[in-house]
This record gives structure tokens, C-alpha cells and sequence, in this order.
């Protein structure tokens, strides 16, 4: 029972973080949005990678739910939250695919998720409008993944040892 109250603390914490990112990138100023309309920076998927890293696929999964559900009630419309599951599971299946991918750094599996990502948010676009010539844009998209995916890769590399000390201080 012990363990189990543990885990759920945890991931909780995991959800609160991963939800103050997502709303501290609504407020900081988007450097990338002058190169390539639409982009964010995903300060949110740092919690997603670290997760999926430290507690597996399911629990990942768990915790990004539970973040799109708060982080669409918090951002405003129905839109939102459909580009939001759109981006956040495509984003965790190619995670979790490239985690399975022997030699793949931290980084090269970031950058699978921002692609992902970018492909899922594509896709709903194409969807609401009707007009699957959204998905011209992804080459450009595709620019602001691998500069996202590199920044929230290095941040997961220097971050994860840090999480692995504080969870082995958890489970004792």
C-alpha cells in the first residue's frame, strides 16, 4: 500500500509539473512563432520524456491524459484539446517506438516526438478545415521538431539523473 500511495504522489507531482509548463509557455514570449508560425516549444513534453523514460508507456500515458484534460480546461476551446490528444499521443507512441530502437539518445527520441507531434496537430488541422493540403506545411514543421526536439532533449538528458535520485529517495 505503501509503495502504491508513493507512485500515485509521484505521479501526480508529474501531471502538476507537466501542466505548469504548459502554462508558463502560454505566457513566455514564443521565439520560434517568427520562423515557424504555429510552433511551441513543448516545454510540457520535457514531463512526457522523462516519464516515459523513468515509469514506462502506461503510466506516461496516464499522466499525459490527465495533462491535456486540465491544460484544455485551463487554454479555452474545444480545438485545443483535440490538438492537443492529437500531438500528445502520436507524440508518445513515436516515443515510446524510439525508445524500443537500440542506440537511440535521449535526443534522437525527442525529436521523434516533436515530428510526431507536429504530424498529429497537422492532421486535426487538415481535419477541421477539411483541406488535407495542411499537411504542406509539415516540411516547415518539420524544421521547428528538430530544433524543439534537441532543446527538450539536452533538458531531459541533464534532468533525468536528477528525477532517478529523487525517485530512489522516494522509494526508500
Amino acid at each position: 500500500m505503501k509503495n502504491n500511495t508513493r507512485k500515485l504522489v509521484l505521479m501526480s507531482l508529474m501531471v502538476a509539473y507537466s501542466l505548469a509548463l504548459y502554462l508558463l509557455e502560454t505566457i513566455i514570449p514564443n521565439p520560434m512563432i517568427a520562423i515557424f508560425p504555429g510552433a511551441k516549444l513543448g516545454l510540457s513534453n520535457i514531463i512526457t520524456l522523462l516519464c516515459l523514460i523513468n515509469f514506462g508507456f502506461k503510466d506516461t500515458f496516464k499522466i499525459l491524459s490527465v495533462r491535456i484534460i486540465l491544460s484544455s480546461i485551463f487554454a479555452g476551446p474545444v480545438s485545443y484539446f483535440l490538438f492537443s490528444i492529437a500531438g500528445g499521443y502520436l507524440s508518445l507512441f513515436g516515443m515510446y517506438l524510439a525508445t524500443r530502437i537500440k542506440d537511440f539518445s535521449t535526443i534522437g527520441i525527442s525529436i521523434c516526438g516533436a515530428i510526431m507531434h507536429n504530424i498529429g496537430q497537422l492532421l486535426v488541422a487538415s481535419i477541421i478545415i477539411v483541406n488535407i493540403s495542411m499537411l504542406s506545411y509539415l516540411p516547415f514543421m518539420l524544421g521547428a521538431s528538430l530544433a524543439t526536439g534537441i532543446f527538450i532533449g539536452f533538458v531531459v538528458k541533464f534532468s533525468d539523473p536528477l528525477l532517478k535520485k529523487q525517485i530512489g529517495q522516494l522509494t526508500k
